[in-house]
């Protein structure tokens, strides 16, 4: 019967650990790594674009008008010049796009509101339209707002400038680069964090954003505590560990799903939102997988912190818990079993 039950394990590690496999190559194929640009109002201080043909999703604000937001692409041969350019909703500022590449410069009168088009550059205005629809984004989630886009092939190997401009103050935007979709694991992992940033660029409060998490984890703790009062403190440490680690996993699942709530509010149903729910469920599974470990009060198994491992790592891949849910899962994992003792009894209470 053990023996069945160990083999039974064994099947589900490899079946996971197959799974995570295929996942890591396809997954990281479809999403936009998230940047906030700030203070590049200069031509000098413009924000540098190191992998141009990467895609990239930079977030920026504008704060007066006429004022630029810069940014250069130093472009290599057969890279392809994509840009687009987002509001984040339908009544705000809509902004216009500058791209200069190197060619005769334009003469003063041609210079595009208060930009100064670089000596031996040329520039192309690319106007911004108020947005008829949003476009669902699946990863983050949000509603796109495009406003404007720019492609050119065949570029010349050089450096390019952008700018961002707008004729009204207070002017949001984002402009998505690039048409390789690829990751580094460290830009994987912290898509998460940079995510709340993307939200709070959408006029979000951190609160807003934020309380589903603060909601699951300390509802979740406090009706765990008091059940283990009532039968007695006898989780572990790692236990308990493993406990918050779930708790953590459910918390970021119930951002997910209420930041797609408010994007499918704006954009309707979508195809992409499959893609959503797959990073809102899984974390949501592997979430309850944690806790049931965590309640075991056979202690921590071997077994145990192998999965605990594998639902971390598992977890980095779906985003799952903010980055703070796998580390503290590796935590749990790594942990020396210990058991709490109970409460000594008073005397008076025989």
């Amino acid at each position: 019967m053990a023996q069945t039950m160990l083999n039974a394990m064994n099947l589900r590690s490899r079946l996971a650990v197959l799974f995570l496999l295929i996942l890591c190559i396809i997954l990281p194929s479809a999403a936009h790594v998230p940047v906030t640009a700030d203070g590049n109002t200069d031509i000098r201080t413009a924000y540098p674009v190191e992998i141009p043909n990467k895609s990239y999703v930079m977030y920026g604000h504008l704060h007066q008008a006429g004022e630029p937001g810069w940014y250069q692409l130093r472009m290599k041969p057969g890279d392809r010049l994509v840009v687009s350019l987002m509001t984040p909703g339908y009544n705000t500022s809509v902004p216009d796009m500058v791209v200069m590449s190197p060619g005769t410069s334009l003469s003063p009168g041609e210079q595009p509101l208060s930009i100064n088009v670089p000596e031996g550059y040329r520039a192309e205005i690319i106007k911004g339209g108020a947005p008829r629809s949003a476009a669902h984004e699946p990863f983050s989630p949000a509603a796109v707002f495009e406003v404007a886009s720019y492609s050119r092939e065949n570029t010349t190997p050089e450096l390019y400038y952008l700018a961002i401009v707008s004729s009204a103050n207070e002017t949001s935007y984002s402009i998505a680069v690039g048409y390789v979709e690829e990751f580094t694991p460290l830009e994987w992992v912290l898509v998460p964090v940079n995510v709340i940033t993307t939200h709070l660029w959408e006029g979000q409060s951190i609160l807003v954003i934020l309380t589903p998490f603060l909601a699951v984890v300390i509802f979740g703790f406090i009706v765990i505590s008091r059940r283990e009062s009532r039968k007695g403190p006898r989780m572990t440490y790692s236990g308990w560990l493993a406990t918050i680690a779930g708790l953590c996993y459910l918390g970021g699942a119930a951002i997910t799903v209420v930041q797609m709530v408010r994007a499918i509010a704006v954009t309707g149903l979508a195809s992409s939102v499959a893609v959503t729910l797959v990073f809102a469920i899984i974390p949501m599974v592997l979430g309850i997988w944690m806790l049931r470990i965590g309640r075991q009060s056979s202690g921590m198994t071997i077994h145990n912190r192998i999965f605990l491992v594998l639902i971390a790592i598992l977890g980095s891949v779906f985003w799952a818990g903010l980055v703070i849910g796998p580390v503290i899962a590796i935590a749990a994992a790594a942990f020396p079993q210990k058991i709490k003792p109970p409460p000594e009894k008073m005397q008076g209470d025989e």
